[in-house]
């Protein structure tokens, strides 16, 4: 029980840290409102924001690593671009730290990249609301990476258990816990290699002008990460 509990804490907090990469790689949209709208104009009288090329330009760098329309539009520059998606990736595996060696560490950083480059979606047209706010039209196809991935796990780990039992000597916290995260890792890896998606389907994510900038919703961001990946059905497989 002990390692079937441990596990499901590590797929947590995996989920945790994917969405917590995602709204900080968000962070650029300061540097795009500051250049366009100047403090004395009202949103009506700056030039008209495109909010669908926008969520484009961070989506795209976010989840692709592709800064090309985040730099052709000046929200941010090459360097910049780079930063803010290294500084996710980063924030990602620093969340792990506890759990793997700095060996293990750099194979899950490789693992979000390519979780993330590997979703499907297209960024529709914009609606402007009556608030000023545009609400942007998301498509995409859910990636079933997870729930395939989780159910390995799953046997894995029993498998681990039979021979930890038959061996009557038990390893550390830390090995069993490190043990765990790899075995994860190496299911995620292989479920990656023979990954499927779902029909298309749509959402929409709200951008607003805040005191700071152009801010999309911090909930729609964070309902991205829930639909884009099979993570409901993830957590329906480990529990």
């Amino acid at each position: 029980m002990y390692l079937k509990k441990c596990g499901k804490k590590i797929l947590e907090l995996l989920v945790m840290c994917m969405v917590v990469f995602i709204l900080g790689a968000f962070s650029c949209e300061r540097v795009y409102a500051e250049e366009t709208i100047n403090e004395n104009e009202s949103i009506e009288e700056a030039e008209e924001f495109n909010a669908s090329l926008y969520l484009m330009a961070l989506l795209d760098n976010s989840y692709k690593n592709d800064p090309t329309i985040l730099v052709l539009t000046g929200i941010a520059t090459a360097e910049e671009a780079a930063e803010i998606y290294e500084h996710g990736l980063d924030t990602e595996v620093a969340g792990m730290e506890s759990m793997l060696s700095a060996e293990g560490k750099e194979e899950y950083r490789k693992l979000f990249a390519d979780l993330l480059s590997g979703v499907k979606y297209t960024v529709g047209e914009a609606e402007k609301q009556a608030d000023g706010s545009y609400v942007v039209t998301v498509y995409y196809e859910q990636m079933n990476v997870f729930k395939p991935a989780m159910e390995a796990y799953i046997s894995a780990v029993y498998e681990y258990i039979d021979i930890l039992v038959a061996g009557r000597e038990l390893p550390s916290d830390e090995e069993m816990t490190e043990w765990l995260a790899m075995a994860l890792k190496a299911c995620l890896e292989e479920s990656l290699k023979n990954v499927t998606y779902g029909e298309t389907q749509a959402t929409t994510v709200r951008i607003s002008l805040e005191d700071d900038g152009w801010m999309p919703s911090s909930y729609d961001v964070m309902h991205l990460e829930e639909v884009f990946f099979d993570i409901e059905g993830a957590m329906s497989a480990l529990y």
